[in-house]
C-alpha cells in the first residue's frame, strides 16, 4: 500500500468533509444519542464550513491518502482552546483522524509530525491540542510527541458535554 501525504485544498472540501463525518463516526459515534450526534456532524463538517476553513490562510488541512483514496486529514490553526495561557499567537492541532484500517500503519505519526511542523513554522509559544479523556490511543500518540496535560474543559456534542484534557507542548 503506498501513502501519499498532501496539502487540501478548497476543491477537497468535498471528500474532507465526507471522511471527517466517517471517521468522527467510526471512532467516536456510538457514544452519542443519534440527535447530538446529527447536529455536531452538520455543525462541524458542513461543506460550506469545511470549504471556508480550508481556504482559510490561518489554517492548514493536510489529507492522507493510501493508493489515491483518502484515508485521513489533520485541520491545524490558531489556537481556541479554553485555557488561560492561551496566547493569539499559539498554535493548535484542532483535528487529527485517520479511516480504522489505516490506524497502526505509520500514516497517523507522519501526519501528525507535518502538521506539527507546521504549527511550529507558523506561530509562536507552545502547541496545544484538546483531546476526549477516555482515547487513550490518541493520548498516547501525544505524549510521544511531547504534550503534557495543562487543563481540563466540556466539549459539546450536540446537548452531550465529554469530558476533554488540553494537552501542550512547550518551546
Amino acid at each position: 500500500m503506498s501513502f501519499a501525504i498532501r496539502i487540501a485544498t478548497p476543491e477537497d472540501a468535498p471528500t474532507i468533509a465526507d471522511l471527517a463525518r466517517e471517521t468522527f463516526v467510526e471512532t467516536f459515534g456510538h457514544l452519542y444519542p443519534p440527535s447530538d450526534l446529527a447536529d455536531f456532524l452538520e455543525s462541524s463538517y458542513a461543506l460550506d464550513t469545511v470549504r471556508a476553513q480550508i481556504g482559510d490562510p490561518a489554517q492548514r488541512w493536510l489529507i492522507a491518502e493510501a493508493d489515491g483514496q483518502a484515508v485521513g486529514y489533520s485541520q491545524a490553526g490558531p489556537c481556541g482552546l479554553p485555557h488561560p495561557d492561551v496566547r493569539p499567537t499559539h498554535g493548535e492541532l484542532k483535528r487529527i483522524y485517520l479511516r480504522a484500517e489505516s490506524k497502526g500503519t505509520g500514516l497517523g505519526r507522519e501526519l501528525m509530525r507535518r502538521t506539527l511542523d507546521w504549527i511550529e513554522q507558523n506561530f509562536e509559544g507552545p502547541l496545544w491540542i484538546g483531546v476526549w479523556s477516555e482515547n487513550h490511543r490518541a493520548q498516547a500518540l501525544y505524549r510521544k510527541f511531547g504534550f503534557e496535560k495543562a487543563g481540563e474543559y466540556e466539549f459539546a456534542v450536540g446537548e452531550t458535554r465529554d469530558h476533554e484534557f488540553i494537552l501542550m507542548r512547550g518551546r
